[in-house]
């Protein structure tokens, strides 16, 4: 005979699974979503995705159930993934009321707890800190700039002449030195020094340790009820690279606002209208139009990987790509080597004009996108719809890059890379060629998609214009590679030769 404990624990057992079996058949049966096609285990639980999220294929997931379960896949309890032109400007695009706002849940504020511009989940705060912000990308301030980044490009160019010869080189590894220089210049008015060195600057390291520990703290925020034991699972030691990453940012950002803001930079447009003290409610701020310490502090901390590290991502693809297509490569040099006579011709200007150059990388951009996972939006209350199918309030949506640019559904050969499709090429009559959107769209794209251009554009021209370049076999399957929010790069080893006229 059971003791009177025995039965309390039967019945508590028995209740557990009676609830969970209800909650199943409620999810299953009876959810706004269960129309949505999709896995019966990810849509009664949220570990199949946070699982894959850790193991670094979310990427390769997202498109195997696109091709098995078509455009829009339940990948959660109230979780719906699109992969379609129409889901991008329905999700993002829309303004005002109906807008699609950002989810809380998978957007994390810096260690100081305070938003940058990409973590702002109120729509108020994030368009004041994209007015003060905007200015620094304007078309006037790309050309007041331009010979600042140039000055980088030509040292890269001159880096390289010295290191190319008979030994391969990390060519992705030198594309992370330009960039964050360039960056570090534009944000704190001193570069990191990686172009002279030769070495990623210790705090660039950081920084990437940084975008894991992202990953981690995403997929310990999906299970409040059990947060407090997760978080103990997140290596310690990935923890700390974010915290010192903040620090040395917020560091390098107290000594450029003592600067003042006569240099055209990043930061002078921020600080343009003065600086508010910390404690002020956020309406306040929006009527005096700048931003507290702390918000230029997190928005340091999060520019200088935003502003580098998707541009030199984008020269890593496309490059490896020109090289796996010998005869790509041939025509893109070949219009490059003839558009100009001498390296000093080789501008912003210049180089927007190469038809071929832009063919090139936006066929890149699909392949290889910089973010190739998805950013996540709430629907309005009440709900909207998305590419034909309402969505009901609360559920969250996303348009997944990496997925939607190699769906056969929107591209022909869509794991080919072909730049005349960009071009009207009869081949690809049907491709959906706004299915691409690598800078996103919208109130919330990207500020700096004009200089992500302009950088790459001039990059590739200086470097194709003075060097014939091969892959070398150790990065034959270079693209193989975990996704934990951005691409985790493996060295790409190439063989540089000095151009022969």
């Amino acid at each position: 005979m059971s003791s009177p404990t025995q039965l309390v624990l039967y019945a508590i057992l028995a209740l557990t699974i009676l609830h969970r079996l209800h909650r199943v058949i409620t999810l299953l049966y009876l959810s706004p979503l269960r129309s949505i096609p999709g896995p019966v285990l990810w849509s009664i639980s949220r570990l199949p995705f946070q699982i894959s999220m850790l193991r670094g294929d979310i990427h390769l997931q997202m498109l195997s159930l696109h091709k098995k379960f078509g455009s829009v896949v339940r990948v959660g309890p109230n979780q719906l993934a699109f992969f379609t032109a129409q889901s991008w400007r329905d999700i993002y695009g829309r303004v005002g009321d109906r807008s699609f706002g950002k989810e809380r849940l998978y957007y994390e504020p810096p260690v100081n707890g305070v938003d940058h511009l990409l973590s702002a989940v109120r729509d108020g705060d994030h368009a004041r800190q994209r007015r003060l912000m905007a200015g620094a990308f304007t078309g006037e301030a790309l050309r007041a700039q331009e010979p600042l980044i140039l000055s980088y490009i030509d040292t890269l160019i001159q880096r390289l002449k010295i290191q190319s010869g008979n030994d391969p080189l990390d060519l992705g590894a030198w594309f992370n030195y330009a960039t964050f220089d360039v960056t570090g210049d534009l944000m704190f008015g001193e570069s990191f020094g990686c172009l002279r060195e030769g070495v990623l600057h210790e705090w660039i390291r950081l920084a990437f340790g940084a975008i894991k520990a992202l990953t981690w703290i995403g997929v310990v925020k999906q299970f409040p009820a059990a947060r407090w034991l997760l978080v103990r699972f997140i290596p310690r030691r990935v923890l700390r690279m974010g915290e010192d990453h903040f620090r040395l940012a917020a560091a390098k950002a107290d000594r450029r606002i003592e600067m003042g803001t006569q240099r055209p930079d990043f930061m002078s447009w921020i600080l343009k209208n003065g600086i508010c003290e910390e404690g002020v409610r956020s309406k306040e701020l929006e009527r005096e139009k700048v931003m507290t310490r702390e918000e230029i502090r997190s928005n340091a901390y999060i520019m200088i990987i935003a502003g580098s590290e998707t541009s030199a991502t984008a020269l890593s693809g496309i490059s490896y790509y020109l090289c796996k297509n010998r005869t790509v490569l041939d025509k893109l040099a070949t219009e490059i080597r003839g558009a100009f006579a001498d390296d000093a011709d080789i501008t912003f200007e210049a180089t927007s004009n190469l038809t071929y150059l832009n063919a090139v990388i936006e066929e890149g951009l699909r392949m290889y996108p910089p973010v190739p996972h998805a950013l996540h939006r709430l629907p309005p209350p009440g709900g909207e719809t998305v590419d034909g199918y309402f969505v009901p309030e609360g559920t969250s949506v996303a348009t997944h890059h990496y997925a939607t640019y190699h769906s056969p559904h929107n591209f022909t050969l869509p794991d080919e890379f072909i730049p005349e499709r960009w071009l009207g090429d009869s081949r690809f009559p049907n491709d959906e060629l706004d299915a691409v959107q690598a800078f996103q769209l919208g109130p919330r794209g990207c500020l700096g998609k004009a200089l992500g251009y302009a950088e790459i554009r001039t990059i590739l021209s200086k470097l194709l214009f003075n060097f014939d370049i091969s892959l070398c076999q150790e990065s034959e399957i270079w693209v193989d590679q975990k996704v934990y929010y951005l691409w985790d790069k493996r060295p790409l080893m190439m063989n540089l030769r000095k151009r022969v006229e």
